[in-house]
């Protein structure tokens, strides 16, 4: 049986995604289809706007066969650790196709624009070095990109994920076939709606008090709408709240953090004593070096205490969120242990468990941000479709 999977936030699930899906069954016609999701944050360093439940439901009535929770540590960092990460869990599950979205390019020009960057690695990461210190690494990586392209086209954040996903298939010398498939109607970065219905996640979150139904699937829509009755519209501040007690009053060290640069430290602390709320301190602390994603990917970080050594752990296990009678070739298949139960959990080396409290503590934070029950992975049924 041959397996294809896309690595995804579905923040929320919208037809765009559907689309992808529809496409990669049929590029590729694979019998399973599987998603690894980030849990309830996400890559931008935010709370998911529906927890991470409702958004695997919603990918499973669109036709996955399983979905596979990524480990928080894993969500919040930069494209390079964030692609990497997951690569080498899906590699364990013997996944044959990674299917993923690209715009503004077609497919065989995208690859190639990949080998280019690829087999010009050191030249493109001597020009990022010789641009860093005037501005962040991205807007570095973006300027050195451009100059040995020779062209702004392929850059998009999309394309640039994309492009780690292969640089990270090809470090493990996975065999792994990439499956790019061009984005219909609407780019990531787009924040207006659509007249073809196909929206980017970015539109759909900042028009989520609007009429963005047509947007969605129907079990989509019906999962943000119960969410927000009871929840309401997810935001940072019971965060902010938490990381403001922890470095200005308990002080706790930051040095070891994932995202963390000599100095942040300081000057966070300088710019949390002026700023009371998230949106202010987030403007007065942001700047080209340090982008606000970054930041924001830092707090939760900090809050979480996520070490810049769990990028040295071989994760030996994959925790499963819902699956289907089908996709239990995986289980039968996979060189990693499905974490499916508490039983499941104790079962694990010492070095699993770990990250794994750390997946369940985000999931509280989480939890306690919105108002939920807590421990709901120890106590929630995982479910089968």
């Amino acid at each position: 049986m041959k397996t294809l999977a896309i690595i995804s936030e579905f923040n929320p699930f919208h037809n765009g995604h559907k689309y992808l899906l529809e496409e990669a069954r049929r590029k590729t016609m694979a019998d399973i289809a599987l998603t690894i999701m980030s849990g309830d944050y996400v890559q931008r360093g935010e709370p998911a706007i529906i927890d991470k439940y409702k958004r695997s439901d919603s990918a499973m009535k669109s036709g996955f066969d399983m979905v596979i929770e990524m480990p928080a540590f894993i969500t919040l960092q930069s494209a390079e650790y964030f692609a990497l990460g997951s690569i080498k869990i899906l590699e364990k599950l013997g996944v044959d196709y990674l299917c993923f979205g690209i715009e503004n390019i077609n497919p065989d020009e995208f690859l190639n624009s990949v080998d280019t960057l690829i087999d010009k690695a050191d030249e493109l990461d001597k020009l990022t070095k010789e641009n860093l210190d005037s501005s962040s690494f991205t807007k570095a990586r973006y300027d050195a990109t451009v100059k040995i392209l020779g062209s702004d086209k392929f850059i998009s954040s999309n394309n640039v994920l994309a492009l780690e996903y292969i640089r990270a298939i090809r470090k493990i010398n996975s065999k792994m076939s990439p499956i790019p498939i061009k984005r219909i109607s609407s780019t990531n970065k787009d924040i207006d709606l659509k007249s073809t219905k196909i929206s980017s996640s970015t539109a759909i979150r900042e028009n989520i008090l609007n009429d963005y139904r047509c947007h969605v699937p129907d079990f989509s829509y019906e999962a943000i709408e119960s969410s927000k009755k009871f929840y309401g519209i997810p935001n940072m501040e019971y965060e902010f709240d938490l990381f403001k007690y922890l470095l200005l009053i308990n002080q706790k060290p930051m040095a070891d953090i994932l995202a963390y640069e000599q100095g942040l430290d300081n000057y966070l602390f300088k710019t949390a004593l002026k700023n009371d709320n998230l949106k202010d301190f987030l403007k007065e602390s942001t700047t080209k070096r340090y982008t606000s994603s970054r930041i924001k990917r830092l707090i939760l970080n900090y809050l979480l205490d996520n070490k810049a050594d769990f990028n040295d752990y071989d994760l030996d296990f994959y925790k499963v969120l819902a699956f289907n009678k089908k996709s239990q070739y995986i289980f039968r298949n996979s060189k990693s242990k499905p974490v499916l139960t508490k039983k499941d959990m104790d079962k694990l080396p010492a070095s699993d468990q770990f990250i794994l409290s750390k997946m369940l503590d985000a999931s509280n934070m989480y939890s306690l941000g919105q108002g939920q029950e807590l421990n709901q992975d120890l106590n929630k049924k995982i479910r089968r479709y």
